[in-house]
């Protein structure tokens, strides 16, 4: 039984890890945290950084960590109190600040694992994370999800291919803006 439960608990754990890492880290985070990282004003922002004491830095990472989080449970308390629309647009709108705040952490991580303690419960966490992808569990719930992607690239390029929702969306706006134009005349 208590293997049971175990089980149960790392198959969510691990679902929850790959959910995020699938859906939020590589298709939403990822490409604006490339953006924010390619920003010319950024870029002067992170030579500023370097001189920044790891405390500051900390301090700064995480404040807006910390409020990310809140913005993230309380998206969780409106869809939970039936408000799934407004839930969504609050969850989405922290991710750009949630890319800055992985953006920051990346160009200060160097001053950031000059506290001990920050440095300890990074390195623990991070074990965690590699402990975690290494069991049976993750690899085959890991598995089931590459093929779930692979078969939405397939039925995406068989049904929408490159660049056609794209040309279909502008031909949409187009026409709507046509009929726009002559309610307005």
């Amino acid at each position: 039984m208590q293997k049971r439960v175990v089980h149960i608990l790392l198959t969510v754990l691990v679902f929850s890890y790959i959910l995020f890492e699938e859906l939020f880290w590589e298709t939403i985070a990822k490409p604006i945290y490339e953006y924010i990282h390619a920003l010319k004003l950024l870029q002067k922002l992170e030579a500023k950084i370097q001189h920044y004491p790891p405390w500051v830095l900390l301090l700064l990472f995480l404040s807006i960590f910390i409020v990310v989080e809140l913005v993230g449970l309380f998206a969780g308390v409106l869809a939970i109190q039936g408000n799934v629309f407004v839930a969504a647009l609050l969850y989405l709108s922290k991710i750009p600040v949630a890319a800055f705040a992985f953006w920051l952490f990346r160009v200060s991580k160097n001053k950031l694992m000059q506290i001990s303690w920050f440095r300890t419960s990074y390195n623990f966490t991070m074990g965690k994370i590699e402990w975690l992808k290494h069991t049976d569990v993750y690899l085959a719930v890991k598995a089931k999800t590459t093929k779930i992607k692979e078969e939405i690239k397939r039925l995406k390029a068989k049904y929408l291919p490159k660049g056609e929702l794209k040309r279909r969306a502008k031909r949409i706006y187009v026409q709507l803006k046509k009929i726009f134009r002559k309610d307005v005349s």
